[in-house]
């Protein structure tokens, strides 16, 4: 007996075996009908279930995340992306949830929205879900000491060397139904939503409850603890001026580009290029959004297929605006996989680069 196929088995009709042979222009009627037949199977992709039953709470926090925040107690930058070795840009980047620049110290956190229970077996983090699924793990403390090296690093080479002793970095349980054991729960390193006194009810159901979090975390990074305040009160505390400086490299490091599907379901990665409208283009600014509208389904289908309006237009500041066609595509190296993938454009509704 063979295993259920998963959506990643079934529903992988937006990735293409290779680049598409780019066709010469040709407005026919024969062109229009086969470009029409293949809009008819383009379909909508929902993001993974997976993805929606465990992030609900995460999501609600990734949505301010992903700015720049700052307070009288300092700043605080989401889902940035730190070289693994400045000298091996092959190395890859690490991925950091949040870093938080005070005049006392920089913290990287590491945000989890797990529920269930968690526990230490030898060097190994042990976390069961409540539906009773296993899954081990190394320590992500130690991971999180790789990530730290490594922001520390890029900040050397831009003529930043910050002290070690002013780096620290935390792991931050975000859902309330979590159970730690209890040498886990009285890890230095490991934070709970009732360690920073935030109303774990509020927190998932509103931006109010992950700004709140978010505000809690800068202020226990500007603050010493009452454990460590003689330690931390002799430490040299940063100038205004180098905390901005700081603030101002961590904020350039580039966030995941984004690539969101028809029907909703988004790919994170490394957007390499884009070819829209038949042309090819490598360099792709940062921060920058293109969105596309195509006419699919077999009644708005018919604009384009008596030649109408093209069969898509892709607007917005990260391309020109351009008509857009079925040969048109990305490539994009998404998190977690392997090796990029070519994928059709007729299936992505927006762009984003991190």
């Amino acid at each position: 007996m063979t295993d259920s196929p998963t959506d990643d088995d079934r529903f992988q009709d937006f990735r293409l075996p290779g680049v598409p042979e780019q066709r010469p222009p040709d407005s026919s009627w024969e062109r229009r009908l086969d470009d029409w037949h293949a809009m008819m199977c383009v379909g909508p992709h929902a993001e993974l279930p997976e993805v929606l039953a465990g992030a609900q709470g995460e999501l609600s926090l990734r949505r301010v995340m992903g700015r720049h925040q700052s307070s009288r107690f300092g700043h605080i930058f989401g889902g940035k992306r730190v070289p693994r070795d400045p000298a091996i840009p092959a190395a890859g980047r690490y991925e950091i949830d949040l870093v938080v620049v005070t005049p006392r110290r920089i913290a990287i956190i590491e945000v989890k929205h797990w529920s269930g229970t968690l526990r230490l077996d030898g060097e190994q983090w042990v976390y069961q879900r409540r539906s009773g699924e296993v899954q081990a793990f190394d320590s992500l403390v130690a991971h999180n000491d790789s990530k730290v090296r490594a922001l520390r690093q890029h900040l050397q080479g831009t003529g930043l060397d910050v002290p070690r002793d002013l780096f620290s970095q935390v792991v931050v349980f975000t859902h309330p139904r979590l159970d730690l054991d209890e040498r886990l729960a009285a890890h230095p390193n490991v934070v709970t939503l009732y360690d920073l006194q935030v109303n774990g009810s509020r927190f998932g159901r509103g931006v109010s409850g992950s700004e709140l979090l978010l505000a809690k975390l800068i202020e226990r990074c500007a603050k010493p603890s009452t454990a460590s305040k003689l330690t931390d009160g002799l430490l040299e505390m940063m100038t205004p001026a180098t905390t901005a400086k700081i603030a101002e490299v961590v904020g350039r490091l580039r966030t995941w580009d984004v690539v969101r599907l028809h029907g909703g379901r988004e790919l994170i990665g490394d957007l390499l290029w884009v070819r829209a409208g038949g042309r090819r283009t490598n360099a792709l600014a940062a921060g920058r959004t293109a969105s596309l509208h195509w006419w699919r389904g077999k009644l708005w289908g018919l604009v384009p297929l008596v030649g109408l309006a093209p069969f898509g237009r892709l607007g917005g500041n990260l391309l020109p605006t351009t008509a857009v066609g079925i040969d048109d595509c990305v490539y994009f190296h998404e998190a977690g996989r392997p090796r990029p993938s070519v994928i059709a454009l007729p299936h992505v509704d927006e762009l984003r680069t991190g």
